[in-house]
């Protein structure tokens, strides 16, 4: 699946763009911090931010990463029951970048997959050049939610116990808090 936003919000080449920054980074302090706040905007605006969040995870070998954003949307029908979706598995694709799509199975049963999801919100491409060049090869479960409500607590609790060497990146705009949901879910109780 190809980005829906590629040259709006990030370069065309976006991966090459960020090479000379990544071999910047020499001996960067490793964050041990597992769940990060990366921002939830265009590229052009937050690549201070991006570049700080990212920068300190150089090194790190995460078994999966999860991005988890809030969906503006709503719900994709009136008659569709979820609250959480995500594309369906395969790679996510720029001009010089992708990284793997893959929802455990663990989540499944708490998810809807449609990959309209991704034309619909663009949190994942921002940060998607990002993971290509920092973890290579590292399955990205990429999640988006509608609203509070028990499948997002069942999905953050399940993440906290089951995927301990994960890394989760919340895609949160500071000034409107739009993954409010996610941050309280993570908040109810401490990472195992």
């Amino acid at each position: 699946m190809r980005v829906a936003t590629e040259g709006i919000m990030h370069p065309k080449d976006a991966k090459a763009a960020l090479l000379p920054y990544y071999e910047s980074l020499k001996d960067s302090d490793y964050c041990s911090s597992s769940i990060i706040e990366i921002p939830h905007a265009a590229w052009s605006k937050c690549r201070e931010e991006l570049d700080k969040a990212f920068g300190s995870l150089k090194g790190a070998k995460p078994s999966c990463v999860f991005v988890l954003g809030p969906l503006h949307k709503g719900k994709v029908s009136f008659d569709d029951p979820a609250l959480v979706y995500a594309p369906c598995d395969g790679s996510l694709s720029g001009s010089d970048w992708e990284i793997k799509l893959s929802v455990p199975s663990s989540l499944r049963p708490y998810v809807c997959f449609s990959d309209d999801i991704c034309s619909e919100e663009q949190s994942l491409e921002i940060a998607a050049p990002y993971l290509s060049l920092f973890f290579e090869n590292v399955p990205v479960c990429y999640l988006l939610a509608t609203e509070e409500g028990e499948a997002v607590k069942k999905i953050a609790s399940i993440i906290k116990k089951d995927f301990p060497k994960a890394l989760v990146f919340i895609s949160n705009n500071k000034e409107t808090c739009c993954a409010r949901l996610w941050k309280e879910a993570f908040a109810d109780g401490n990472r195992t």
